[in-house]
């Protein structure tokens, strides 16, 4: 018996992995599937309220982004709760000081969005939406204390209804951690 077919006994083989399988991972099934999409859609209907009484429709598209992340990824750091509060409105206030020292243009949106990540790796907070949220504070220059409070409790109302699709065993275990 050559070395290339001799197995040692007992010891099983590694499987054999296709070079086109890709590294994604597998699927979770229909009903968490289903059960993380409900619990997004409650999101999304909750900000869209919320965002047609403050008249800050633009911004129900980072909150979505959050909600996604909360409902369908809930142990991953940036959906956890400080990410997702303190990246939301740190970058918010980022791109309002940006607006109101060099004026709305996707020149300054740009720049805004980069120091949003800077400013949530400093505040280890770092949450992807947040970024689009600098972007439109710069984009839109909305009257600063709505924006910020639409901000606050559209996080805050993310964060609350993933804790309760939580506890009701629609999403996985969330948060993971608080603060």
């Amino acid at each position: 018996m050559s070395n290339q077919t001799r197995t040692t006994q007992g010891a099983a083989a590694p499987p054999v992995r296709s070079r086109w399988a890709g590294g994604a991972p597998p699927f979770p099934g229909a009903r968490p599937t289903a059960l993380g999409t409900l619990a997004t859609i409650v999101s999304l209907l909750i900000l869209v309220a919320l965002g047609e009484a403050t008249g800050h429709l633009l911004m129900i598209a980072p909150l979505a982004a959050t909600a996604m992340i909360i409902c369908g990824s809930p142990a991953l750091p940036p959906a956890q709760p400080r990410g997702v509060v303190l990246g939301q409105v740190g970058s918010g206030v980022l791109g309002l000081v940006a607006v109101a020292l060099f004026g709305d243009s996707l020149w300054v949106a740009s720049v805004a969005a980069g120091l949003s990540v800077a400013l949530m790796l400093l505040l280890r907070a770092v949450h992807a939406p947040a970024a689009a949220t600098a972007v439109l504070a710069v984009l839109q220059d909305p009257a600063p204390v709505s924006f910020l409070v639409l901000l606050a409790v559209g996080s805050a109302l993310l964060v609350l209804v993933g804790l309760v699709a939580s506890r009701l065993g629609v999403i996985g275990k969330y948060p993971t951690y608080w603060w």
